[in-house]
Formats: structure tokens, C-alpha cells, sequence
């Protein structure tokens, strides 16, 4: 089929969504900053690649375009910086055996829950020493003193003690995919028990936190829900699609060879707009992660700094031609992006990145604009999906 007929009927997709589900499958598995609607990658792999071909996402966040690929039948490497992104997206692309994980959820929370009874039943028994001593010698092994010390400031004694529980727990299973399922629910718990303040889309400290309680309650009623979840999902997932997850730099992406991806994909950060390490630090600390380091090596990071927007645009510059290397001849690249407001200006990222393919090589097709009605964007409120061809 021609290009200019397929771009028709891109163009006649409704792509504002009002009423489409939006967080179907494992697509709710956990927050996560900013992420695009499922139908957009649906969208632009249906029409743009046949089944049996490999779409690259090197910005592949919660891993949105690499769910759809596999109930699409269409094999996808996701890369990304972000270790909890990654781990994020190879938990929610991964079928488990409905029976294998019902029966083993159900004994993690067993034992997890003798445990909180205990602490439970009789608060003297693990006093705060006790529980920092735990965290350092059981359930936090390999974390920094740095991140414990954030760990406690950020949430209640009681709470440590719970999270520690469960943690712990979750470590000693053998399975890594079941390890990684469970590792996945605890971590999309962590805001709403600690004490952070309730109400803001960014982090920040109550000044008057409010007593935490029921955390393995919280933990028991997310897992519950993602094994439901992850039931359907492993019905409706393409057995044969081929999904790859790796922590990477979609600036030097040395491991895949020139013109071997059939179709690009992808979501880039936007420029100083979302601190996708800050809004993510309690899970990275839990988790054993440096946010701060994260930060430094994120495109469109440490946006405090007078350099951000130049930096920015030629990271994406970088990352063009790294995704111009990879892409085959005739292939499409589908990058969507968002305006921000930076230092009192909007920037028109759209223009910018649409001006920085064509300078590496790609032919610029199409701009298709969402945004009218259902957004996830805060302040930016247009989508604009831009189509390049090589």
C-alpha cells in the first residue's frame, strides 16, 4: 500500500479517544510519568508494519508500545535509562501461567502476612532499631546507608517495618519473572504509603503526614488485581512476538546493527518538563537506584541547569541519528512529543524534532495533532505525533 493511503487513513483514526479505555490489560500495572495512550502505538503498528516485524522503542518508559506490540504479533526491543522503567515494561510483556502465579501469589501473601500479624500484634517486638537493622541486614542488602537514611525520612517507622515484610519476602522468590510480577506491585504501592502529600501530579513531603496504615493490605489488593489482570492478558498476548527489554542509551544503541529495525516507535522525554527520576526516586531508593544519577544521564535531566534546552537538542540529535542508523530503508519512525513550558516560554518541540529528522536524513510525511479532549499532558496541551519515513 502507498504511503500517501496509509497516511489517509491515519488521519480519518480518531485519535482523541473520548471514550476508549485507555488503561485496559497490564497497561495500569503501575504510575508512571506522562506515558502515552496505548492507542496511539496501536494506531501507528497496525497500519505501518506487517505482523512478524520488529518495531524499536528507545524511549520505551512504562513500556506502552512494547504491550501492544505483543498483542499485535509484531516483536519489539524496548530500551531505556531508567532501570524501573525497565523493569516496568518486561513485567507487564511477559505472560505468566495464570494457575503458576495464583497459587504463588497466594502463598507470598501468606507467608508476608504472618509476618505483618506479628509485628502487628505486638509493636515492641520490632522497636525502630530493630527495623533499621533489618533493612540493612535482610531487606534492603546492597542499599546504600544514603538511601536508607531518604527511606526514613520519607516514610513512618511502622511503615519501614511493613515495607521490610514484604520485601523481604519478595526477594527469596526463585522465579525471576515472579520475583520481578511482585517486585512491580510492591514498588506501585510506595507513594500512597508514604508521606508524600496527596494531591499533587509531583513529590513532595506532607507537612503533616497522615498516619499510614494497612500497607501490606494496599500490597495485597494490588497483586490481587494484577493477577487478574495478568490472566487476560496472557490469553490475549501473541505467543510468537519476540519481546526484548534492555537498560540502554538510545544515543549510542551499538548493540543493534545499521538498517535491521522495521519500524521506530517512540515516546522521547519531554524537555525539562517531567523529572521523571525525581517522581520516581522512592521506588529507585527501595529498589537500589541512585535517582540523582539517573537524573545525569537523562535526556532533558537536571533541568535546573542553564544548559537544559541546548543540551536537550543535541542529545535528540544523537538519538535521531542513532534511530536513522538502525531504521531500514523505507521504513516509517513515529515520534511523539509535547510542547513544554520552560524558563516562560513554550517551546515547540514538534517544529524542533521535526526539523532535526529531516536534518539526519529522514523525509518528514505527516503531523497529526491530538489533544481536544482527553490528555494526559498537564499544561501541554497537544500531542503531536510526527511520521518520517527513511
Amino acid at each position: 500500500m502507498k504511503a500517501d493511503i496509509i497516511l489517509h487513513e491515519l488521519e480519518m483514526l480518531d485519535w482523541e479517544c473520548v471514550n476508549e479505555d485507555t488503561r485496559y490489560l497490564t497497561h495500569n500495572y503501575h504510575p508512571y510519568s506522562s506515558k502515552y495512550i496505548p492507542q496511539i502505538p496501536r494506531y501507528l503498528v497496525t497500519h505501518l508494519l506487517e505482523k512478524g516485524g520488529t518495531v524499536l522503542d528507545c524511549f520505551v518508559g512504562s513500556g506502552t508500545t512494547l504491550v501492544e506490540c505483543k498483542l499485535l504479533a509484531r516483536n519489539a526491543i524496548g530500551i531505556d535509562m531508567n532501570p524501573l522503567g525497565c523493569l516496568l515494561t518486561k513485567v507487564k510483556t511477559t505472560p505468566i501461567q495464570p494457575s503458576l502465579l495464583n497459587e504463588r501469589s497466594q502463598e507470598l501473601l501468606r507467608r508476608i502476612e504472618s509476618d505483618i500479624l506479628l509485628l502487628r500484634g505486638n509493636p515492641t517486638l520490632f522497636p525502630l532499631v530493630q527495623v533499621e537493622d533489618r533493612l540493612e541486614q535482610q531487606g534492603m542488602r546492597g542499599i546504600s546507608p544514603v538511601f536508607l537514611e531518604h527511606i526514613r525520612y520519607w516514610f513512618q517507622p511502622h511503615v519501614i517495618a511493613e515495607l521490610t515484610a514484604i520485601k523481604n519476602h519478595i526477594d527469596k522468590v526463585k522465579d525471576q519473572d515472579l520475583r520481578d510480577f511482585f517486585t512491580i506491585a510492591f514498588s506501585s504501592i510506595l507513594r500512597t504509603v508514604s508521606n508524600a502529600a496527596p494531591g499533587f501530579g509531583n513529590l513532595m513531603i506532607s507537612n503533616k503526614p497522615l498516619a499510614r496504615k494497612q500497607g501490606f493490605e494496599k500490597f495485597r489488593f494490588k497483586l490481587v488485581s494484577m493477577v487478574s489482570t495478568m490472566e487476560d492478558f496472557y490469553f490475549k498476548a501473541e505467543p510468537n512476538a519476540q519481546i526484548q527489554v534492555r537498560v540502554a542509551d538510545a544515543r549510542n544503541m551499538n548493540f543493534l546493527l545499521s538498517e535491521s529495525m522495521d519500524m521506530i516507535c517512540t515516546h522521547p522525554p519531554y524537555m525539562a518538563s517531567v523529572p521523571y527520576a525525581e517522581y520516581q526516586k522512592l521506588s529507585l531508593w527501595w529498589l537500589g537506584f541512585d535517582p540523582s544519577e539517573l537524573d545525569a544521564k537523562l535526556i532533558g535531566g537536571q533541568r535546573s541547569r542553564s544548559d537544559t534546552a541546548e543540551r536537550y537538542i543535541q542529545n535528540m540529535q544523537l538519538a535521531f541519528s542513532e534511530m536513522y542508523r538502525v531504521l531500514k530503508i523505507g521504513k516509517f519512525c513515529c515520534v511523539v512529543i509535547g510542547n513544554p513550558l520552560y524558563r516562560g516560554k513554550i517551546w515547540p518541540l514538534n517544529k524542533i524534532l521535526a526539523d532535526i529528522g529531516q536534518e539526519t536524513g529522514f523525509s518528514f510525511l505527516k503531523e497529526i495533532i491530538r489533544g481536544k479532549y482527553k490528555m494526559t499532558m498537564g499544561k501541554m496541551k497537544n500531542e503531536y505525533i510526527l511520521i518520517f519515513k527513511k
